[in-house]
């Protein structure tokens, strides 16, 4: 997603696993006072995180970031969460539920785990 905040354009990408440790501990606490309803109390104490995961998630340099107004830093933001969620609701939730699922049946005994081994596969198989 490209966005154009305080005169500066921005590519808004999902979140690296390199970052992804940084930005989740950033962006949980806020993440919670959202998630109850309370916007401005997400806003109001938890600043430095929202500074923190929107710098992570835009690439923008924090120091920049702490000099614009909160309009920008909101703007930037909701760009950052709107890429990010919508990338982990498509992309990561699914290949996780995935995993999940491949793991109950490999421990239940209903394959062997071997890529592209069927259950019938694995019962032939010495």
């Amino acid at each position: 997603m490209d966005v154009t905040v305080a005169e500066r354009s921005f590519t808004i990408e999902p979140v690296r696993v390199k970052d992804l440790p940084q930005f989740l501990a950033a962006l949980e606490p806020v993440a919670r006072e959202v998630a109850a309803g309370d916007v401005l109390s997400a806003v109001a104490k938890h600043t430095s995180g929202m500074i923190e995961a929107t710098a992570i998630g835009s690439g923008a340099d924090r120091a920049w970031l702490q000099e614009q107004t909160p309009d920008v830093l909101v703007e930037l933001a909701a760009a950052v969460i709107e890429v990010n969620a919508d990338f982990f609701v498509q992309r990561v939730l699914p290949a996780a539920l995935d995993a999940v699922e491949r793991i109950v049946r490999i421990a239940s005994g209903g394959t062997s785990g071997l890529p592209g081994s069927s259950p019938q596969d694995s019962t032939t198989r010495a």
